[in-house]
């Protein structure tokens, strides 16, 4: 079973996410630190990440490290934030697969993790 990383700094969203994501294993974070050392300790196929998260960093700095230390992990960025500068960092830095406004549709994200997790593991059997 796909293992996914939720980071998100409200509680009652990682919630929704979980409940979104129930088919998965699921995991969570409270902040891009928290996530960071998860990802130390265990083998994600995919984080699913909010942008704003009042830390220090980012969730796009945090998709951003995972690009670099696991660039097989698929990366998605769910946020309220309408700002379109944050969505053009994203695409510009190579830190997003794919991008999700707030509140998300959870058949087009579920979907697209689907087709990101089944490309991904086609692309491993063809190694």
């Amino acid at each position: 079973m796909p293992s996914i990383l939720i980071c998100d700094d409200d509680a009652d969203i990682r919630a929704a996410m979980r409940r979104t994501l129930q088919r998965y294993e699921v995991a969570e974070a409270a902040s891009p630190r928290e996530a960071l050392d998860l990802l130390k300790s265990h083998v994600f196929d995919a984080i699913v990440s909010d942008y704003s998260m009042g830390t220090e960093s980012d969730g796009l700095d945090l998709l951003n490290h995972a690009r670099v230390l696991y660039p097989q992990m698929i990366r998605f960025l769910v946020t309220a934030n309408q700002d379109i500068g944050v969505a053009i960092r994203a695409v510009n830095e190579g830190a997003v697969d794919r991008y999700f406004a707030k509140p998300w549709d959870d058949h087009k994200l579920c979907g697209a993790l689907e087709v990101m997790l089944a490309s991904r593991h086609q692309r491993h059997d063809g190694d």
